[in-house]
C-alpha cells in the first residue's frame, strides 16, 4: 500500500503515534493527539559505505527507495529498500488489543520490531550480493524533551530514555479548537518514556539519542530480529470530570496496575510473548472474515484512531475508592463523550467490549437538564471539552436526537446483553426524557416541532434546524417504543409506558401519510422557513421556503437499526424503507459516498453512510462499495493531507476521528446477527446470511474470549448455514428444519 498518514493508538492510555511520511516526522505525545509534539524519528539501517539509509519519519538521511506500508488491524508494517545492496527493510510497529482483556489493552506500550533480508532483484538495478551484517538504528528528536540513550549494563538492556512536561490544552495544527474545548488555565503533567531494546550489545549513537544494532542479513520469515518495547507514563491528574454532581480529578486507569514506567516496562517484555499471540489470534480472525480490501483497510484505519481518542481514567472516590470513567474525543472537536457519536460508535461496543458502553451511561446521566414545560428532562450533547468532562461545550442543545440516542443505545445494550445493572439505575431518567419527547410533538401531527436542532451541523437548514424533520420523527418514535420497553423490564411507570407505546403506534400512519413522496420521505413536512431559527446565530433564515425540503435523505432510517438488531418489530412500512434508502443511495451518491440529501452530495459523512449500509445490509438491501470511502481516506492522507481517519469530505473538519469504527457493523450486519437476551422464554438470537458463495463470518458478540472461543457462522457451497463453535443456541433462519435438532444442542433451526 502507498505511504500515508496513519494512527497507532493505545485503549484509554492515550499514548500515541501519528505517522506523517509526507511531512517527514511523527507527532508524538503519551498524551495523545492535539496534546502531541513533532518527532522527528530516524529509523533506518546503514549502507557498508556509511551512507544512513531512512524511512520518510525524518528529515535527515537518504530516504529508503519504494516507501511503503502494510497494516492489520492492531499493527503497521513500513518498508524500505536500498537499491545497491539488494536489502530490504522493515519496521513494525504493534499496539496490542484483545478484546475484553483490559490489562493487555490499558498498557501504556508498543512492541516495536526491525528486520532487513536480501532481495533477489530490484526493478532493473544491477543484481548485487548482500552484505552479511547490517547496523540497524533508531534515533530520536523532540522538542523541550530530554533524550539519553544508554549502553547494556549488567543490571539493564540498552534504552532511550525521554522525559518531558505534556500540556493538556489541545491545540490544532492548522485550525482553531472549538470555543469552549481549550476553556480554563493550562495544566502541565511530568510524562516519562522509554525505550528498550531486547537484543543484546547495542551500541548508542554519536548524538547520546539513539541505539545502533547489528543484525545479520537473512531471508524473510527467518533469522534474528531486532525487537524493543516502547513504554510511556504518567501518574499526575489528567482529566477533571463531573461525578455525583461534584467535580473530581481524574488519573489514567493504568497507574493502579503500574506505579511507574519501570513497571510498564518490566511487565511488557514478561509478557511479551502472550501478549503478542493474544493480539495477533485477534487480527487473523478479523482476516479470516470475508471483507474485501478496502473495509480491512477502512476498519484498521478506523480502528486505531478510536483507540487514540479515548480515555480510560478512574475518579477517587475517598482515599480508597476508584471508580471508573471512560469516554473519547471526538477528533478535531475534542468534545468528550459526544452523545450522536458514541451512537455510531456502540457497533463496535456490541460487538467486542459492551462493558465500555455501559460505562457511559451513567456519566451522561450527570449532564442532564431539566425541562419545566414538559415534566421531563433532556441530555447535553457532550461532557465537555478537552480535558474538562464538566458540563456541554457544544454551543447549542440537540435535545430530541440526543434523548432518542440515550434510549436506543440502552435498550440495545440491556437486550443485546441481558444485563439488567445500568437499566435499574437509569429508570427513573428514561422516563423523564420520555416525557421530554412525548411534549415535543405539540399539534399532535406524529413530528417533533421543538428541540429539533442536530447533530448534521454541516447540512442545510431543511435537514439541520426544520420542524417536523422526519428523521427525527422516525427516530423519536422508535425511542419512545425503546422507553417503554425498558420501563416494563425495569417494572417502571407502567402507565408511562403504555402512553409513549400506543403515541408511537398511533403516529406512524400520520408520519407515513404526511412524509412518504412515491419514492422516497420527505426530508421534512414542514417546508416554511418563517420563524425557524438558525442554532448557531440565533437568527431567523433568510428565505420562506427551505431548500432541500423534499430531498432524498440518508438519514430516515437511522433510528431503526438497534431495533432491528435486537428483535424489535418493524417500524416504518418495510417497503417504503428499502425503496426510500435505495433511491436516496441512487441520488445522493458523489465520489466519496452520499451525502446528506439530494441537494448537497459533497456533504459526505462516512460514519452515516456506514451506518446506513449496515441498516440496508438487515433489510437485505445491497450496500455501497467501501471503496468510496476509503478512497476519501486515501486522499485525506497523502500528499499535503494529513487528517488521519476522516470522516467528512472538504465542506468540514471532522478528522482524526473515532467515528469510522462504525464499520464494524458489517460483521453483524453481513450474518444479519440478532440477539435479545431478554426475550421471553430466554435468549433469541438468530443468523440469517446471504447464501451466494461460501462464507465464513465470526460471530464476535457471542464469543468467550477468555477461554478463546468464537462461534462462526459458516455458509457451504450449497448454501447450507451452520455455526461451528457455538456457545449459544442460535437459530438459523431459512433453512429447512432439522428433525434431529433439539434447544439443547446449541443450534436450533427455524
Amino acid at each position: 500500500m502507498q505511504s500515508m498518514t496513519w494512527t497507532m493508538g493505545r485503549l484509554g492510555s492515550r499514548f500515541n503515534l501519528l505517522f506523517e511520511p509526507y511531512k517527514n516526522r511523527v507527532m508524538h505525545s503519551a498524551l495523545g493527539r492535539f496534546l502531541d509534539e513533532p518527532m522527528d524519528l530516524k529509523v533506518g539501517l546503514i549502507e557498508p559505505d556509511g551512507t544512513h539509509r531512512v524511512l520518510p519519519f525524518t528529515t535527515e538521511g537518504t530516504p529508503l527507495s519504494n516507501p511503503e506500508q502494510f497494516e492489520r488491524m492492531n499493527s503497521i508494517t513500513f518498508r524500505g529498500y536500498c537499491e545497491k545492496h539488494n536489502l530490504r527493510f522493515e519496521f513494525n510497529v504493534h499496539s496490542v488489543f484483545y478484546p475484553q482483556d483490559e490489562r493487555l489493552c490499558i498498557m501504556p506500550a508498543f512492541y516495536l520490531e526491525m528486520r532487513v533480508n536480501p532481495v533477489h532483484r530490484i526493478r532493473w538495478n544491477p543484481v548485487a550480493k548482500p552484505p552479511e551484517k547490517v547496523k540497524l538504528f533508531i534515533r530520536l528528536s523532540r522538542p523541550d524533551t530530554t533524550i539519553n540513550a544508554s549502553p547494556d549494563s549488567e543490571d539493564q538492556s540498552a534504552s532511550i530514555d525521554l522525559s518531558y512536561t505534556n500540556r493538556l490544552t489541545p491545540r490544532g495544527d492548522l485550525f482553531e479548537m472549538p470555543a469552549g474545548v481549550a476553556d480554563g488555565p493550562d495544566r502541565f503533567v511530568d510524562v516519562h518514556e522509554r525505550i528498550v531494546s531486547l537484543n543484546a550489545g547495542c551500541e548508542v549513537t554519536d548524538c547520546g539519542r539513539g541505539l545502533i544494532c547489528e543484525l545479520p542479513v537473512t531471508d524473510a520469515g527467518t533469522g534474528t530480529k531486532w525487537r524493543m518495547v516502547w513504554g510511556a507514563h504518567t501518574a499526575d491528574n489528567i482529566l477533571k470530570v463531573k461525578y455525583k454532581g461534584e467535580i473530581h480529578d481524574a488519573v489514567f486507569r493504568y497507574t493502579n496496575a503500574w506505579g511507574d514506567l519501570g513497571e510498564v516496562i518490566a511487565e511488557a517484555i514478561e509478557t511479551r510473548d502472550q501478549r503478542l499471540a493474544l493480539s495477533r489470534r485477534f487480527e487473523k480472525i478479523l482476516e479470516q472474515a470475508p471483507l474485501d480490501t478496502a473495509q480491512s483497510h477502512l476498519m484498521a484505519l478506523a480502528f486505531q484512531a478510536w483507540l487514540s481518542n479515548t480515555f480510560w481514567c478512574d475518579i477517587y472516590e475517598d482515599e480508597d475508592t476508584r471508580t471508573g470513567w471512560f469516554g473519547a474525543w471526538d477528533g478535531t472537536c475534542a468534545f468528550l463523550g459526544t452523545l450522536d457519536v458514541e451512537y455510531n460508535i456502540a457497533l463496535m461496543y456490541l460487538t467486542l467490549w459492551p462493558k465500555l458502553l455501559g460505562m457511559q451511561f451513567s456519566q451522561w446521566a450527570e449532564h442532564e437538564k431539566p425541562h419545566v414545560p414538559s415534566g421531563g428532562s433532556f441530555l447535553s450533547h457532550d461532557m465537555g471539552g478537552g480535558v474538562n468532562a464538566l458540563g456541554q461545550a457544544y454551543p447549542h442543545d440537540m435535545e430530541v436526537e440526543e434523548n432518542c440516542n440515550f434510549l436506543l443505545l440502552l435498550q440495545a445494550y440491556t437486550r443485546w446483553t441481558g444485563r439488567d445493572r445500568v437499566l435499574k439505575a437509569s429508570s427513573s431518567l428514561v422516563a423523564r426524557l420520555a416525557n421530554y419527547l412525548l411534549w415535543t410533538d405539540r399539534d399532535g401531527s406524529g413530528f417533533a416541532s421543538e428541540g429539533v436542532a442536530n447533530t448534521i451541523d454541516d447540512a442545510s437548514p431543511a435537514i439541520q434546524f426544520a420542524r417536523k424533520q422526519t428523521y427525527l420523527a422516525v427516530k423519536r418514535l422508535a425511542a419512545l417504543k425503546a422507553a417503554a420497553d425498558l420501563l416494563r423490564l425495569a417494572e417502571q411507570e407502567p402507565e408511562l409506558a403504555r402512553r409513549c407505546d400506543t403515541l408511537a403506534s398511533d403516529s406512524l400512519k400520520q408520519v407515513e401519510d404526511a412524509a412518504w413522496l412515491g419514492d422516497h420521505y420527505a426530508v421534512c413536512v414542514d417546508k416554511s422557513a418563517v420563524g425557524v431559527v438558525d442554532a448557531w446565530t440565533g437568527k431567523p433564515l433568510p428565505f420562506d421556503t427551505l431548500p432541500g425540503w423534499d430531498a432524498y435523505s440518508i438519514y430516515t432510517g437511522n433510528g431503526l437499526l438497534l431495533p432491528l438488531m435486537v428483535g424489535r418489530p418493524d417500524l416504518l412500512n418495510p417497503k417504503h424503507l428499502r425503496h426510500d434508502i435505495a433511491s436516496a443511495q441512487r441520488e445522493n451518491a458523489s465520489r466519496y459516498g452520499c451525502g446528506h440529501t439530494s441537494a448537497e452530495t459533497d456533504n459526505v459523512w462516512i460514519s452515516q453512510n456506514l451506518w446506513r449500509d449496515t441498516l440496508a445490509q438487515y433489510i437485505r438491501l445491497r450496500p455501497l462499495s467501501p471503496q468510496y470511502y476509503w478512497d476519501m481516506q486515501v486522499m485525506s492522507n497523502t500528499g499535503e493531507n494529513s487528517l488521519g481517519y476522516t470522516d467528512t469530505y472538504i465542506n468540514n473538519y471532522v478528522a482524526f476521528n473515532p467515528r469510522g469504527i462504525t464499520a464494524m457493523g458489517h460483521l453483524l450486519a453481513a450474518p444479519r446477527l440478532v440477539i435479545d437476551r431478554k426475550a421471553p422464554g430466554g435468549s433469541y438470537i438468530t443468523v440469517d446470511p446471504d447464501r451466494h458463495k461460501p462464507q465464513r463470518w465470526p460471530l464476535l458478540p457471542l464469543a468467550d474470549w477468555r477461554a478463546g472461543k468464537i462461534p462462526v457462522c459458516v455458509i457451504d457451497h450449497n448454501g447450507k448455514v451452520t455455526i461451528e463453535g457455538k456457545i449459544d443456541p442460535v437459530i438459523v433462519h431459512g433453512d429447512i428444519p432439522d428433525p434431529d435438532a433439539t434447544p439443547s444442542g446449541g443450534q436450533l433451526i427455524g
